[in-house]
C-alpha cells in the first residue's frame, strides 16, 4: 500500500500515538523533513514526528489554516 502524503494543514490520523481512550492522535500535517513527519496537535503546541508510514487520511478531509509552516528544530541549534 502506497504511503498517504498530506497537504500542509490536513488534518490527519497518527497510528503510532494514541490518546488516553486508545484511539490514534488526530494532528495538523506540518512538513515531512529527513523521512519523518512533523505533526503538530490540533490546538497547537509543540511538533511531534512520526514514521509516514503511520500517517492516516481522515475519512471526510479537514483542513486548518497554518500561516506559517514551521521549520522542524534542530538538535544541533543552540
Amino acid at each position: 500500500m502506497p504511503i498517504y502524503t498530506p497537504t500542509v494543514g490536513e488534518v490527519v490520523r497518527d497510528l503510532a500515538h494514541r490518546d488516553f481512550t486508545g484511539k490514534p492522535v488526530e494532528a495538523v500535517y506540518m512538513d515531512t523533513l529527513a523521512k519523518l513527519v512533523y505533526l503538530r496537535p490540533l490546538a497547537g503546541g509543540c511538533e511531534w514526528t512520526t514514521a509516514p508510514e503511520a500517517i492516516q487520511a481522515l475519512p471526510a478531509p479537514r483542513f486548518i489554516t497554518v500561516q506559517h509552516p514551521s521549520r522542524p528544530r534542530a538538535a544541533d541549534v543552540a
